[in-house]
């Protein structure tokens, strides 16, 4: 921990990484700065090629997908479906991942020569995954193929009813298994598929276990293709943007395999011949923009997520698998309206179960678990984030659907919410997920007891719930300017796993504050380190009102605004922040986005 650089009680902590690697030498051998070495050995990336790869990316990065468990043997049983000419259904889940999986699976199997079909279940009549009802009504369709694609792996009883109806199964899933036993004695539990691709079981020797749904289908799909000789460019390329869409919407971590997708995946976009995601792409705003991790993950994802939640997921899978371009253009603006909807929906959900959070007395419980009835149980999850981000709990929010209670979690660090759950599955009647993110169906009986187990079970300390910022180095203003700011552009994609990189600095100097925005609550300044005297712009999109209350506990509050509207704070600061580059009118400067400050001691 930095010396001097700790928040505590309810405010952030700030922790530097700690590296045994000397990052001056690092910085030397790689011919670049320090503090992008120092970035680099923080991602644990200590020898050469390792670092070479991290900043060069390419298809080197990507590992080799027959060493998964299954995964040869799940091809070939396709491979030899597709020659038969057997019934497929590539069952797929209402998400990005699941449409993207979807739309990579079904769009190579019918290149092949298969004859298939996709299903996705219904958000609202079905839930998520497998169920005995579309089991039985692909079984009597005639289908002679189950491939699940992000899900199957906790679908024990659906998958042996549908072995009973004489189905040939593959699973390709990314989710944890079930298990029993614990440490050592711990064994899967697995579903009765002839063939199960998933990185998460314990007899998997694939060492990279991150990877989504959508990045184990193309590898998949670019192995089927070779198995059939096929050799269409455009159609890789477009699988390999789907993989790298649904990487960032399922919020794995963006290291390694999962990285590389990425990087391809947006080179890929910006000149995608997919007419369902160009003109999504136009639908939504983004036709000027050089489109980055943030667009897909903020603006395009939720697009396609919208579709799940309030309709079908299956309108999006359509989309992107339509040549009609008038279609295209009808369902992408669909998808746009229903993202608005979603919205709306949202923002009434938050407001209302914070309300009721503070009310109801839980905000004493260290595992936050709701449950509003009027909630729309598409959007629980991202009203759980909501929820989990400002109180920086694990949030479970439940809501009534078609066949009983419903829910959604997210969780914090320290907290594995899936084995939460999971020490608690008598209370379900499904669950699924992983450490930070779940899905559940119970009884509304069951409610109080899961709040109750939970809690008692949580072992998070009062630390554990303050919100960490981690920095990867301390700087001085002499080590920044526009040259490392471009070098550090080179480390995105950035997201979790790989965020963008926060330095920190101390001692400061405010020398001039303006407030900017519609509201005036958007802090510019102009700051400087007195120790050379140099100068570096600065914003703070959620400094004012901290600001305030900083000045509060050493001046009279009536004095407060007054301080801030002189433009002239009288207290250095320390300071935490991102390096970005603001570009206006041909000219580019460098420019810090603080995170966090406070007064230097």
């Amino acid at each position: 921990m930095m010396e001097g650089y700790e928040r505590s009680g309810g405010m952030k902590r700030w922790l530097l990484k700690r590296t045994k690697i000397d990052t001056a030498a690092m910085a030397r051998d790689l011919g670049i700065r320090r503090a992008t070495a120092a970035v680099l050995a923080n991602r644990e990336l200590s020898s050469r090629q390792a670092a070479r790869s991290f900043l060069y990316g390419g298809t080197a990065a990507l590992g080799n997908p027959p060493e998964m468990k299954d995964f040869s043997q799940a091809v070939s049983l396709l491979a030899e479906a597709i020659r038969a000419g057997k019934r497929i259904a590539v069952y797929g889940d209402y998400d990005v991942d699941g449409v993207m999986s979807t739309s990579i699976l079904y769009q190579t199997i019918l290149r092949c020569g298969g004859n298939a079909v996709f299903y996705l279940p219904h958000r609202q009549k079905e839930g998520y995954g497998l169920n005995l009802r579309a089991v039985e009504q692909l079984a009597a369709e005639g289908i002679e193929v189950l491939f699940t694609c992000d899900n199957g792996i906790a679908a024990l009883q659906e998958i042996a009813l549908a072995k009973e109806k004489g189905m040939t199964v593959v699973v390709l899933d990314h989710h944890e298994p079930g298990f029993r036993g614990e440490g050592e004695e711990r064994r899967d539990i697995l579903p009765a598929a002839d063939a199960i691709i998933d990185p998460k079981q314990r007899a998997c020797p694939y060492p990279f276990k991150q990877m989504c749904a959508g990045g184990l289908s193309y590898y998949f799909a670019h192995h089927l293709l070779q198995i059939f000789e096929i050799t269409d460019e455009g159609l890789e390329r477009q699988l390999l943007t789907f993989a790298g869409i649904a990487t960032v919407c399922d919020i794995v971590d963006l290291l390694g395999e999962n990285r590389a997708l990425v990087q391809m995946g947006l080179a890929e976009i910006r000149k995608t011949e997919n007419i369902g995601l160009r003109v999504l792409i136009e639908e939504a705003g983004l036709s000027d923009k050089v489109i980055s991790e943030y667009h897909i993950g903020f603006i395009i994802g939720p697009c396609i997520n919208a579709t799940g939640r309030l309709e079908s997921g299956r309108l999006a899978v359509e989309l992107f698998c339509t040549q009609d371009e008038k279609e295209a253009r009808e369902k992408a603006r669909h998808l746009v309206m229903l993202n608005a909807e979603r919205k709306q929906l949202t923002e009434e959900a938050a407001e209302r179960a914070d309300i009721a959070l503070q009310e109801g007395g839980a905000l004493q419980d260290r595992v936050l678990v709701l449950y509003d009835a009027e909630i729309h149980e598409s959007i629980a999850g991202i009203v759980a984030g909501r929820i989990k981000d400002k109180y920086y709990r694990p949030t479970i929010l439940i809501t009534d659907s078609e066949d009983g209670a419903k829910g959604s979690g997210r969780s914090i660090e320290g907290y594995h919410l899936f084995e939460a759950l999971f020490a608690n599955r008598d209370l379900f009647t499904r669950f699924g997920g992983h450490a930070m993110a779940a899905g559940l169906s119970l009884p509304v009986e069951n409610i109080p007891v899961l709040r109750r187990r939970l809690n008692e079970g949580c072992t998070l300390t009062e630390e554990q719930m303050i919100p960490i910022l981690r920095l990867e180095d301390a700087l001085s203003f002499a080590e920044i300017d526009l040259g490392l700011a471009k070098e550090l552009q080179t480390l995105a994609p950035f997201g979790k796993g790989n965020p963008a990189p926060l330095f920190a600095s101390k001692g400061i100097h405010a020398d001039r504050v303006d407030l900017i925005g519609k509201n005036k609550d958007i802090l510019r300044l102009t700051l400087s380190e007195p120790e050379n005297g140099i100068r570096l712009s600065a914003i703070s999109f959620d400094g004012y009102e901290p600001l305030r209350e900083m000045l509060k506990a050493l001046y009279p509050a009536e004095d407060c605004d007054k301080i801030i509207n002189s433009g002239l704070l009288p207290q250095l600061l320390d300071i935490v922040y991102s390096i970005e580059i603001n570009s206006y009118r041909g000219r580019s400067n460098v420019q810090l986005i603080l995170k966090d400050f406070r007064f230097a001691k």
